[in-house]
């Protein structure tokens, strides 16, 4: 990509979205008059896209920046700007869809990641819930057979004390 860096200026003229470069930066840049340039701050990556007016009378090695574009970027007067010339739509739409891709890539590997985690860990505890029920389940089982098995003997010898008072 075609891009070099430039001195900033504010313009003595606000005019938003355009900027003005001396006309021998234009090849390196490999755009005309009136072509979109990015200027960007590289220490945060923001970006403001321009429209480029040719003039020989700014300086070579400045651009020349409204006051605005320079707030967005979050650069003052004298600083350096990288400048780059905008890609066409298509390239952009292309570049944002193959890092949508990675994006989506990324999340759902990790979300599946996470999901294996979770199954993992709801099966374990299936498992350590299963035992328990099981353990329960015989403890209570063991006192149920117990206290049947005292309360037919109960109910056998008071059969056996009912069965023993009317043979008399």
């Amino acid at each position: 990509m075609q891009e070099i860096r430039l001195t900033l200026k504010k313009r003595a003229f606000p005019s938003q979205g355009r900027v003005r470069i001396n006309i021998a930066h234009l090849p390196e840049l490999g755009i005309h008059e009136g072509d979109h340039v990015d200027l960007i701050n590289e220490a945060t990556k923001k970006t403001v896209t321009t429209s480029v007016i040719a003039d020989t009378m700014v300086r070579e090695g400045q651009v020349r920046v409204s006051e605005e574009d320079l707030k967005i970027l979050g650069l003052d007067d004298d600083e350096e700007v990288l400048v780059r010339k905008t890609p066409p739509l298509d390239a952009k739409i292309k570049k944002a869809a193959a890092d949508a891709s990675t994006a989506l890539s990324a999340g759902a590997k990790k979300l599946d990641g996470a999901a294996k985690k979770t199954a993992g860990d709801v099966k374990a505890g299936a498992a350590k819930a299963t035992e328990t029920v099981k353990k329960e389940s015989k403890k209570a089982s063991d006192k149920i057979g117990k206290a049947a098995a005292k309360t037919a003997d109960t109910v056998k010898k008071t059969v056996k004390k009912v069965k023993g008072k009317d043979d008399l």
